[in-house]
């Protein structure tokens, strides 16, 4: 309820922006935006991500998003199976800088390269689970809680577009690949025992330690153009 309550009022906030403003028909002129993408809270660490995009003329632009952790499904994103974190012991806080440069473009629209750095920090509690260690993925660690915590530095580099619709509302569109260095521990173990197990596949958050981590991003930005040199 809490999470369409959100989303219903940036949708009105921006319906409201546009439709009370002037036209934007150039995209590439001067211009600041306010966006939102929800796809994150599909990702195995969900979490709403908002920011800005400057478009600095021409063909560049630099912007800042910053993600927020959602529990969504018990923290496992709709997309992926993940440890259940127990309730109101997920936090997570992400800032993603990036530079982007528009090698195809329209007035309305046009297909951008970028790269984006990312400095992510979480932690929650998880109830009954396991996990591997980095190193020897064969040995797995069983508990009926634990503590988690993860950080990651790390860079991606992304292929979009975007585009504008209506009077000033924007639609960005965008995948990429990067990596990231990672460093996962779990602790306070409750009954913690040891096994043996040969997976064949287990998301990020089942292994602990640190270790170099891939990243495949997809996101479906909705903004709001609030300033543009062209119409103020």
């Amino acid at each position: 309820m809490f999470m369409k309550y959100i989303c219903f009022t940036l949708l009105a906030f921006f319906s409201a922006i546009s439709a009370n403003a002037q036209r934007v028909d150039d995209l590439f002129q001067k211009n600041i935006d306010l966006h939102l993408d929800l796809a994150p809270l599909g990702f195995p660490d969900p979490s709403l991500r908002f920011g800005s995009e400057m478009m600095l003329g021409n063909r560049w632009s630099a912007g800042l998003n910053l993600g927020v952790g959602v529990p969504v499904n018990g923290s496992a994103g709709f997309a992926f199976s993940g440890p259940k974190w127990k309730k109101g012991e997920y936090r997570l806080f992400e800032a993603r800088p990036e530079v982007k440069f528009y090698w195809f473009k329209r007035e309305r629209s046009g297909w951008y390269i970028a790269a984006e750095g990312l400095i992510s920090t979480m932690k929650g509690a998880s109830g009954k689970g396991y996990h591997f260690m980095n190193g020897n993925d064969t040995l797995q660690v069983n508990f009926e809680q634990a503590d988690y915590t993860k950080t990651k530095i790390g860079a991606i580099g992304k292929l979009g577009g975007r585009m504008i619709i209506g009077q000033r509302l924007t639609l960005d569109f965008f995948t990429g690949l990067g990596l990231s260095k990672t460093n996962s521990r779990y602790t306070n173990y409750q009954k913690r025992t040891f096994g043996k197990s040969d997976p064949f596949f287990e998301g990020e958050n089942y292994t602990a330690g640190k270790r170099i981590t891939g990243h495949l991003s997809v996101g479906l930005r909705l903004g709001i153009i609030l300033w543009s040199k062209n119409t103020n």
